[in-house]
């Protein structure tokens, strides 16, 4: 087992790490410091791999450096709400909403305030990428929160195939990573979020005084384990309109900290992606049974319950698998993600369950930033799911 792959079982997310890896042929450019994985297309003759053509593209990027300027796609970004589905509503508001972000239909959970606390600074939420995994694993999280103030909980771009959101085939579009997730999230959080707290506030301007009397300065944004990447992102890009982050059961900080050399990168990937070896994997591991088990293994302090087997074999489905693919490969961890957490100014929250060895790994978040808190919280890898209350009060002692 590779390093990424042990670290990978290690992010509170069901992972195809136990899998020894096979390299196939892959190309890495590196140019300017930023890496460019060029996934490489399978010959139909055999097992020998050809470039893609323009046609068919199989570019995914990852994001990385250039001359301290991120590559960014230059598309409009635009949001609007296509429609509300009332299939898929929880027992306490939580509604089912759609927006488009670029080429992409697009869903995310969304559960109104309470009475009284319209006004209140937004919490939006990023969901782990895992098999069977999406915006829903934050439903017990809101369900349990009574007095809220307004959530949004988006499918990152290839999630939440059963709320209808659009498969990302990266045959025929690429992305960064974590750039492209984390602008996925930006357009709902400017052209929905961030507009609708505004007419919600009695001032002219966003900056109003919510409920507890404190200078409404932004959202909270929680990031779930190894997508520790999209939240820091979020934060060092959206300083003014994001106010606190907190990670909950992240990577250690050595590991987010440290690149993931790109050879591991290179055959992570490609095994993921083949279509014999990883096609096989995937259709063993999305299996009910080996969920039920790599949960309690490695997931949850007790065993895991029913509603969330349900909830995971509803989304594993073959057109879910590509963002996982990305996700296990290792992608979001192809740099250092230091300088981003030391310049960006907000506070942050690192929460860790008291089942989870990595707790004391995690003391460098302390050291190394400026205002940083550890906590702990009973469970040991899916707190939202394991002490949705518990995780409920942290948030409310940071004013939301």
């Amino acid at each position: 087992m590779t390093l990424q792959a042990t670290r990978a079982w290690r992010v509170g997310n069901l992972q195809l790490c136990t899998i020894l890896m096979i390299i196939y042929g892959a190309e890495f450019d590196v140019e300017d410091d930023d890496v460019v994985l060029r996934y490489m297309a399978w010959h139909r003759s055999g097992l020998s791999c050809t470039r893609p053509n323009r046609q068919r593209s199989t570019l995914a990027f990852l994001h990385g450096y250039n001359g301290g300027k991120s590559l960014r796609v230059a598309t409009i970004h635009q949001a609007t709400i296509l429609q509300n589905d009332s299939s898929k509503v929880s027992n306490n508001n939580i509604k089912l909403q759609r927006y488009t972000h670029k080429s992409f239909n697009l869903t995310y959970l969304y559960k109104e305030a309470a009475p009284g606390r319209e006004k209140d600074r937004p919490i939006i939420l990023i969901h782990p990428v895992g098999i069977g995994l999406s915006s829903w694993f934050w439903k017990r999280l809101m369900d349990s929160y009574d007095d809220n103030p307004p959530i949004y909980a988006p499918d990152l771009i290839g999630c939440g195939i059963d709320h209808g959101a659009d498969v990302w085939d990266p045959d025929e579009i690429g992305l960064f990573f974590p750039l492209s997730w984390v602008e996925g999230v930006e357009t709902l959080m400017n052209e929905i979020v961030i507009p609708k707290w505004r007419e919600s506030q009695v001032l002219p301007s966003m900056f109003g005084v919510n409920r507890q009397g404190n200078e409404s300065k932004g959202c909270l944004v929680i990031a779930q384990g190894g997508l520790a990447p999209v939240g820091i992102m979020l934060a060092k890009r959206n300083p003014i309109t994001i106010s606190n982050l907190m990670l909950t059961s992240p990577p250690t900080y050595q590991d987010i900290t440290t690149a993931v050399p790109t050879a591991e990168l290179q055959r992570n990937y490609e095994f993921l992606r083949s279509p014999i070896f990883g096609s096989i994997a995937f259709k063993l591991l999305e299996s009910r049974a080996l969920i039920k088990f790599f949960s309690n293994r490695f997931l949850f302090q007790d065993e895991c319950d029913e509603e969330w087997l349900d909830e995971t074999g509803q989304e594993s489905v073959v057109a879910a698998r590509t963002p996982v693919q990305a996700f296990n490969a290792g992608l979001l961890q192809h740099r250092s993600f230091e300088e981003d957490l030391k310049e960006s100014p907000q506070p942050k929250l690192i929460v860790s369950g008291e089942g989870d060895m990595r707790a004391v790994d995690r003391q460098p978040y302390k050291e190394q930033l400026d205002t940083c808190t550890l906590i702990t919280l009973p469970g040991l890898n899916v707190l939202p799911w394991e002490s949705p209350n518990a995780l409920v009060d942290q948030i409310k002692e940071l004013g939301y």
